[in-house]
């Protein structure tokens, strides 16, 4: 059995590791207790996002997204596809293959579901996120929602399970200044935020696939 066969069937064995893998690569504000860290306030809003396998050039591969310049708390920002759930929505699945395939073009037919990942709250902009991992057996014919999607980054898997991936650097965002958080590294893509405390969670799960 090749290895993304060997991932595909064994990750869904894996258990979440949760909050543990995801404050690796928290920014500073988020520590405190458990209790206080999964505590949603009220009127908190849902979103969900997917981190999409799929082949490129022989090697797997996963999709993120820059958003584009607006006026909000993550313009700018890199991020997985996906966004806020609506009524019409059955579930937080739906919410993460709509806006998927609105934002990216994805072709909802070729998509296969292999995990939800650990829900992240993001302070900012009172979003509890829900996070899942897909796989297309091929490459997606990507087309960019332009008023949304500034630019397409793909990203060999191969990279995020790298150790030195994982490095701090200097944000700025539209809520802070200078500040040293926690961050992947992908070339000269930075990601850091609730973005890279997702990945954390997908990483560990992913290097315990034997």
């Amino acid at each position: 059995m090749d290895y993304t066969a060997l991932l595909i069937s064994k990750i869904g064995e894996i258990p979440t590791p949760g909050l543990k893998a995801q404050l690796k690569m928290a920014p500073p504000q988020r520590f405190g207790t458990k209790e206080t860290l999964l505590k949603i306030p009220k009127g908190v809003r849902y979103a969900a996002v997917m981190m999409l396998l799929y082949p490129k050039n022989g090697a797997l591969h996963f999709c993120l997204i820059q958003r584009t310049t607006y006026n909000g708390q993550h313009s700018g920002q890199i991020s997985f596809p996906g966004g806020k759930k609506e009524e019409f929505d059955v579930d937080f699945w739906a919410t993460a293959m709509r806006e998927t395939k609105e934002e990216v073009g994805v072709d909802d037919a070729k998509v296969t579901c292999l995990k939800q990942l650990s829900p992240t709250y993001i302070p900012p902009s009172n979003f509890h996120v829900y996070p899942y991992l897909a796989y297309s057996a091929s490459r997606p014919n990507f087309i960019l929602e332009k008023d949304e999607v500034a630019e397409l980054l793909e990203i060999p898997l191969k990279d995020l399970l790298e150790k030195n991936s994982m490095q701090e650097g200097s944000i700025t965002a539209t809520y802070t200044t200078e500040v040293v958080v926690p961050m992947f590294v992908f070339d000269s893509c930075q990601v850091w935020g609730a973005t890279a405390m997702i990945l954390a969670e997908a990483r560990e799960m992913i290097l315990l696939v034997k």
